[in-house]
């Protein structure tokens, strides 16, 4: 409890953060024009999910499984292919965001530097479009920026 007490100025931050991040990228998460690359990640994860021969039909086209097999995940609990492969990106935007803070503090040492990355990710206009699109890009975001995380933190410790 004396935790919460101690951070509790850097706890409500990082909920505000939080609901706007999500606000910002399911706010008429549909409304937005199906893109051709979305149709062939949504269209390979429905196959794989159907046949488990084909789980790294990703393959062919020289992209990796991942983003496809956890759409896999998310059609298996939302009907709509466009808005589970959509939720795959939010998903991995919000990764990004909890990314972010914690770089932002292990390079500066300092929790608001941490809460200022986070809150510029929020309002990054690069990662407001393709939070919201069922496109690789997200994730391989996601992967970068907790790579570098932790190879910063491999270098120090």
């Amino acid at each position: 409890m004396d935790f919460f007490k101690r951070h509790k100025f850097e706890i409500l931050i990082l909920v505000v953060l939080t609901l706007i991040y999500l606000a910002s990228r399911f706010y008429s998460i549909l409304s937005l024009p199906i893109f051709t690359d979305e149709a062939i990640y949504i269209r390979w994860a429905q196959i794989a999910k159907q046949d488990a021969n084909w789980r790294f039909i990703s393959l062919t086209d020289g992209k990796q499984p991942m983003f496809v097999w956890l759409m896999m995940i998310s059609l298996r609990f939302i009907q709509d292919p466009l808005l589970a492969g959509r939720v795959v990106s939010v998903g991995a935007g919000f990764i990004t965001l909890i990314g972010m803070y914690f770089l932002g503090r292990e390079i500066f040492k300092n929790n608001k530097i941490g809460l200022i990355s986070s809150a510029l990710y929020v309002i990054f206009p690069m990662a407001l479009v393709y939070d919201r699109m069922a496109l690789y890009d997200g994730l391989v975001g996601t992967l970068a920026v907790w790579s570098l995380y932790l190879i910063i933190l491999m270098v120090r410790k």
